[in-house]
């Protein structure tokens, strides 16, 4: 049985989430851990620990995330009866990216999915701050993030997008393999080239990705930079149709670039679609 972790701040977005889980997940009975933190933001892991012996306040925000998520419980026992999940709250005073890490670590996580709003009301914000710490905290499992107005499909368009900058592990595939049997979906490779073309390692790898994954007759896209990656990208999702965005979160990978980028820039990367992103080879 797979388990699933869904952090949830009860928001529209997070709801979503949940919602793209179960159906995603409707034919294979599933452990759901739904897991809310209560810390705010800005505290300190210090005087998070000073202030950890409780207070009104910090009683008043536990017992505010666990009706939260008894409600939540609630509503998706009635809404999806019969389907053989197991559903397990967590409401945790911790800081998110720590809590995440402790869950991933103690149930071995399959997969994480969060919800996000894209833009929260600012044009130039990338993904959304919560969901760039969920991928900064979650480097040893996959991370699906569904913007807040998607709703799941199938028969889409898949988009890999990879440099090609080191081998494909057995898992990165099967979880690629498994998002693709799910959805129905066509896959697409696509690389944002560079004048020097590819090195002889980039090689190798594009032909060991494309021998794993010929059943699926894969198609090839080249991209060129002539903006930032996250534009070419973004233009690259729309032109192509592409429902879900692949990135596979290597060393100096394109993931660790947008994540590096400023959070508010002039040009930003809106996920308008679903984005799938897979740990990376294990040194």
């Amino acid at each position: 049985m797979p388990h699933i972790l869904i952090p949830t701040d009860f928001s529209k977005a997070a709801l979503n989430a949940v919602e793209y889980a179960f159906t995603f997940f409707k034919e294979e009975p599933s452990s759901f851990h739904l897991l809310n933190t209560y810390t705010p933001d800005f505290i300190h892991s210090r005087v998070m620990a000073l202030t950890h012996g409780g207070g009104p306040h910090e009683d008043a925000m536990q017992a505010a995330s666990e009706e939260g998520l008894r409600t939540l419980t609630d509503t998706l026992h009635l809404r999806y009866p019969k389907t053989g999940h197991d559903l397990h709250t967590v409401s945790s005073f911790n800081l998110l990216t720590e809590e995440i890490r402790e869950q991933v670590e103690l149930h071995h996580m399959d997969l994480i999915i969060s919800g996000t709003t894209g833009a929260s009301g600012l044009k130039e914000v990338f993904l959304g701050s919560n969901t760039v710490r969920i991928l900064k905290a979650s480097s040893e499992c996959p991370v699906l993030v569904v913007p807040v107005d998607y709703s799941f499909k199938e028969g889409i368009r898949i988009g890999l997008v990879t440099d090609f900058g080191a081998p494909y592990t057995a898992a990165q595939i099967a979880t690629i393999l498994q998002f693709q049997k799910r959805l129905k979906a066509q896959l697409e490779v696509m690389h944002i080239g560079t004048a020097e073309g590819l090195s002889g390692f980039q090689e190798l790898h594009k032909h060991q990705l494309f021998l794993e994954l010929e059943r699926l007759q894969p198609g090839m896209t080249w991209c060129w930079p002539q903006a930032s990656k996250a534009q070419v990208i973004e233009e690259y999702l729309r032109d192509a149709s592409i429902d879900l965005l692949v990135m596979i979160r290597n060393e100096h990978h394109l993931v660790e670039e947008l994540l590096r980028e400023p959070v508010v820039k002039k040009v930003a990367f809106h996920t308008k679609v679903p984005m799938l992103v897979l740990p990376p080879v294990q040194s």
